[in-house]
């Protein structure tokens, strides 16, 4: 079978190589998957360039460790996915064998919506995943949107829900309103009654978000980082009549989290779900300490681990009602085959692409 192989860490996306190799055997527990699509998202990217093993390295249980553990857990045998490795975090495909156990024997033959990741990513024709981690799709949904259904709508419900704990008729602004995640945001708040600001960069990008229920739209066109604090907190200031807001989302960091904090108004949260800016924020103190503020990280992985089973029951009942609503539906920019994975990567990270990028697998 064919699978795209990262050898070492790069931002250079064209040293990712397409390989010819032995098609895995799913373990106790686990599905072997046929591929049919597979999404190409930022945290991919992030695990390209080593980026989360980076940060990773920086926290206290990983001081004097060889292995990047993403939490601490003594005897977790887990630890950040060494190279060389199979990049792809999500995707759909066929259950074509499974090696034993209740769940997985149900879902032989079904198409299902997995979440995967390096080692044994989904860029590839064929994966192996655990059972658990494999959700059957209803027919209703195609296959490129469940190729779509896991990460950012997890993601996005579960910031808003669990996190944050979003209220009716408060004001949430974020960052990043243009992109996939964003729109979810705004078409679930519009369900929970949560006014939403939402930041874009181009003028052009206004009308489409006004149409799936933003309430406020602040375009960044022609404006500085320099200039960034003073104008985010000036058009706040105005849709707020002073208040402020009481939720924050940032995916982009450095100057654009440095200009929402101060947004916050009383007892404000910010999220950090990104980095996108590749740029350290810096965080004055006073902006949380006057409001009684707070700032919060949110990394879906070690979020979602500390859930228990029941927990993720009751999200995935959530996620469906807001899936029913038409709140998870992604345009798609383009679709690519596994052998144009170089040009797939080029317009995923492109200014002003319409929607999400996808490997096809024939």
């Amino acid at each position: 079978m064919k699978a795209i192989q990262l050898n070492q860490f790069t931002t250079n996306l064209d040293e990712l190589a397409v390989i010819d190799t032995d098609i895995p055997t799913p373990g106790k527990g686990q599905v072997l998957v046929k591929m049919l699509f597979s999404a190409i998202n930022p945290s991919d990217l992030n695990y390209i360039r080593g980026d989360y093993q980076s940060a990773l390295n920086r926290l206290i249980w990983n001081r004097d460790n060889d292995l990047a553990m993403p939490f601490f857990q003594p005897g977790n045998q887990h630890p950040h996915p060494q190279l060389p490795y199979t990049p792809g975090g999500e995707g759909v495909g066929i259950v074509v064998a499974n090696g034993g156990g209740l769940l997985a024997r149900q879902l032989q033959g079904k198409r299902v919506a997995i979440s995967a990741g390096p080692p044994m990513g989904t860029w590839q024709e064929y994966t192996v995943v655990d059972a658990k981690k494999a959700v059957a799709v209803p027919t209703a949904i195609s296959d490129e949107q469940a190729a779509m259904l896991l990460i950012n709508p997890l993601s996005s419900y579960g910031m808003l829900t669990d996190v944050l704990k979003v209220k009716k008729g408060r004001w949430l602004l974020q960052s990043g309103g243009a992109s996939a995640l964003g729109k979810m945001i705004i078409k679930m708040c519009l369900q929970f009654g949560v006014n939403t600001i939402s930041i874009v960069r181009r003028d052009d990008q206004i009308a489409e978000l006004r149409e799936i229920g933003a309430n406020e739209v602040i375009s960044l066109q022609g404006c500085e980082d320099n200039n960034l604090y003073s104008h985010v907190q000036q058009q706040v200031h105005q849709i707020t009549a002073g208040k402020g807001v009481d939720y924050g989302l940032d995916c982009i960091g450095g100057a654009m989290l440095e200009a929402m904090l101060p947004c916050l108004t009383l007892n404000g949260k910010m999220l950090v779900y990104g980095t996108l800016a590749k740029a350290d924020a810096q965080v004055f103190s006073r902006d949380l300490m006057m409001p009684c503020a707070s700032i919060h990280g949110f990394f879906a992985g070690n979020w979602l681990a500390q859930k228990t089973l029941l927990q993720k029951i009751y999200l995935l009942r959530g996620m469906k009602k807001m899936a029913l609503a038409g709140c998870f539906e992604t345009t798609i920019d383009s679709i690519y085959a596994i052998d144009e994975i170089h040009q797939a990567l080029q317009s995923s990270i492109k200014s002003g692409k319409a929607g999400k990028v996808l490997i096809k697998f024939s």
